[in-house]
């Protein structure tokens, strides 16, 4: 952690926070928009990456459906979601450290963004392995799912207590 925290008062500078902000906000319009519809119109489900709660059963059963023209789309997918972890660690501990300098929250998104990283270590493992079905890394990368949604859900409520609680 003390590797990333200055990174993270370095981000909460003003002008740093907003831009980093408004880029935070572009990536989630992309992936949003373009990159989980893309995926889900070519294999008729969204990306493992979203979806909270799946088997490894039905990891594997969504990757032979899709054929390779998803396996291509999701590696593309896994390649931008390389870069998003960074920006949202950094966006949302800055503004958890601005709220509350010093404080103990801020490393709430940084270990959202490790198991973002194991996600997405575990699922390039798995399309590189394809069609070997290795369940033992399929079940490890949807545990890191939910935990990442867990962690940043629980980085959001604490800006939005920290945020009352200066009320």
């Amino acid at each position: 952690m003390r590797t990333i925290e200055p990174w993270v008062k370095a981000a909460a500078r003003p002008g740093v926070f907003f831009v980093l902000g408004a880029v935070t906000v572009v990536f989630l319009a992309v992936f949003m928009a373009v990159l989980v519809p893309a995926v889900k119109l070519a294999s008729g489900a969204p990306p493992p990456d979203v979806v909270l709660l799946q088997t490894p059963a039905d990891f594997f059963a969504w990757l032979r459906a899709g054929g390779s023209e998803v396996r291509r789309l999701y590696g593309l997918f896994l390649v931008a979601d390389s870069f998003y972890p960074v920006v949202y660690v950094l966006f949302l501990g800055a503004w958890l450290w601005r709220l509350e300098p010093q404080g103990r929250l801020w490393w709430l998104p940084v270990w959202a963004a490790a198991a973002d990283y194991l996600e997405n270590l575990t699922h390039a493992l798995l399309l590189y392995a394809y069609p070997a079905e290795p369940t033992w890394l399929a079940a490890l990368a949807l545990v890191a799912t939910p935990v990442k949604w867990a962690l940043i859900a629980l980085s959001l409520l604490a800006v939005l207590g920290r945020t009352l609680a200066r009320r």
